[in-house]
């Protein structure tokens, strides 16, 4: 009798432990479900806000600037400092989405 006994709690823990292991799958399928799911909304706002710009042509606002105008922009070195300013912008954006660092800084 304590041999049955012994023998059925012993299955029943086994039957406990693979419920366990069971939810902490669908748990970590939920989650993989939850991340590819917030990656496709991503992808479907960053492909909207791609055709929102189609119609912004900058080239005509460039060719409109006046030849002297142009000129002192050049000898400036205006080119190089918005290429800076851009990648610098860039650059910030990314470090803010590192995990653990500060929003906003």
């Amino acid at each position: 009798m304590l041999d049955w006994f012994a023998s059925t709690w012993n299955e029943f823990k086994q039957f406990l432990w693979s419920v366990v292991l069971s939810v902490v799958d669908v748990v970590k399928d939920l989650g993989c479900l939850l991340a590819e799911t917030l990656i496709d909304l991503v992808l479907f706002i960053l492909n909207s806000l791609g055709a929102m710009f189609d119609g912004l042509n900058i080239s005509q606002y460039i060719s409109s600037i006046p030849p002297h105008t142009g000129y002192f922009m050049t000898a400036c070195g205006f080119s190089e400092a918005m290429g800076m300013i851009i990648l610098s912008l860039t650059i910030r954006i990314i470090l803010q989405l590192i995990p653990f660092t500060r929003l906003g800084s």
